[in-house]
């Protein structure tokens, strides 16, 4: 019997430790991963300087007196305590699964790509909130005639048409649940999944085999198969001969493989995935959104956390201080900062669990309460808590969110009020003239080509 089969076979006797600390990794999984992505939204498109400018104390905080954002137009549409695109997206994957209650093999590539279109064009339909941070390889992607039917073969025509050089790392922040669903699943079932979602938007090698060891990290901190570097590091070295003895053969068969397109930088993997330092990744670059640089600092703060551990003893202050003090250090860098952590906040939520997220980001995290039901709801299909749950009957998990959904006129007017508040805010007049939302897509600007 497999060694997740044997802990999930445990967790279920109510009398088992094992059930409790399952839960609380699962939670903290979700949890960690949304408040890394708040608490990045901070310095995101910063540079290093220029966040420890903004934020000389390097002290954040979600609940009051909550931390005020630098004023400008990128974040002119939130308040302390918004997640953004990040989970936004997770939570496309995750709804996806317990719609069906994790049953149909869910969450399939069609329906992630229909509810991630959907995103797209209205938003978290559940949460009625709009779609800001829509990055440039999802945007040009999901409009594409085909891509509802046959989301990877459109996907695989744009990475061909540029070039096959675009490695953003759009796929990976939204892919760490994909590690919890893998609690029912094999490693490699959970590596193939991570693959397959994946490939809706992003194909490339380096994005496909930075999902499937994301996934398997996450899936293997919460079963406590990954406890060390050593281990952390052997998942990674499975992933790389996963990639190229099952993963890249099957793209070979069904798509060719022109001049080893379907090739993996093996080198490049490692040295990114398993970096010394935050300053080697080189964070606020014009490369802030390469796939690898997020890889790498997600598994970067998890070495780090593992150390620190070890050295407190594992106690409970130990773990309340990590962290904090790991998504801090991280956001500091800028870059894409919102993105690094999110990823990071998974692997530390899934290894240190809930309860060592810090209460003062914890609390404060906007639509906490509805977050945490859907964190409960997933735990109690994956066995790790008592209840009943019916995916079907939780309107919640409909493409639509039970609200229905918005025509365009409505949406063109959102976002006309939405752009022109802020602009006005801030003194700045959008162009077009009509405020809109073309006028404020970070990739509208050269600047930040390739981000996603």
């Amino acid at each position: 019997m497999a060694a997740s089969s044997i802990i999930l076979a445990n967790a279920k006797d109510p009398s088992s430790q094992i059930r409790g600390i399952l839960h609380d990794r699962v939670v903290g999984t979700l949890v960690g991963s949304a408040l890394g992505d708040a608490i990045g939204l901070y310095t995101e498109f910063m540079s290093k300087t220029q966040a420890r400018e903004f934020y000389p104390s390097e002290e954040f905080s979600l609940v009051e007196p909550k931390t005020p954002y630098k004023q400008d137009t990128h974040r002119g549409p939130h308040n302390p305590g918004n997640w953004t695109d990040d989970t936004d997206h997770a939570l496309c994957m995750l709804l996806s699964y317990l719609h069906s209650s994790g049953k149909d093999n869910s969450p399939t590539p069609g329906d992630l790509a229909a509810r991630i279109r959907l995103w797209a064009n209205q938003g978290l339909r559940a949460l009625d909130t709009m779609p800001l941070g829509l990055g440039k390889t999802v945007g040009t992607i999901v409009i594409q005639q085909g891509f509802l039917e046959e989301p990877e073969e459109i996907a695989t025509k744009h990475w061909r048409k540029n070039g096959r050089d675009a490695a953003a790392n759009g796929s990976l922040m939204r892919t760490h649940p994909v590690g919890l669903f893998g609690l029912l699943k094999t490693r490699e079932e959970t590596l193939e999944l991570a693959g397959r979602l994946s490939c809706i938007t992003h194909v490339d090698p380096r994005c496909v085999a930075s999902c499937a060891l994301g996934s398997a990290l996450v899936r293997g901190l919460v079963l406590g198969e990954v406890t060390t570097e050593e281990q952390a590091k052997q998942v990674m070295e499975e992933t790389i001969v996963w990639y190229d003895c099952k993963w890249k053969p099957t793209m070979e068969k069904k798509k060719g493989n022109e001049e080893g397109e379907w090739d993996l930088d093996v080198e490049a993997f490692r040295k990114h995935a398993w970096t010394e330092t935050l300053d080697e990744l080189v964070l606020d670059d014009i490369a802030m959104g390469y796939v690898l640089k997020c890889l790498g600092t997600g598994v970067l703060q998890l070495r780090k956390a593992m150390r620190m551990m070890k050295k407190g003893q594992g106690g409970l202050k130990t773990q309340l201080s990590v962290f904090k003090e790991l998504i801090a250090e991280l956001i500091m860098c800028g870059g894409d900062a919102d993105t690094n952590a999110c990823f990071a906040g998974a692997l530390l939520g899934a290894y240190l669990g809930y309860k060592a997220l810090p209460p003062h980001w914890r609390d404060g995290l906007n639509h906490g309460d509805w977050f945490m039901n859907k964190a409960e709801s997933l735990s109690i299909l994956l066995g790790v808590r008592d209840g009943e749950y019916d995916g079907g009957q939780d309107k919640d998990t409909a493409h639509d969110g039970g609200r229905g959904l918005l025509e365009q006129d409505e949406m063109e007017k959102r976002w006309a009020l939405l752009v022109g508040k802020v602009f006005a805010a801030h003194g700045v007049a959008p162009t077009p003239k009509k405020p809109s939302r073309a006028s404020w897509l970070p990739w509208s600007s050269e600047k930040w080509k390739g981000r996603y």
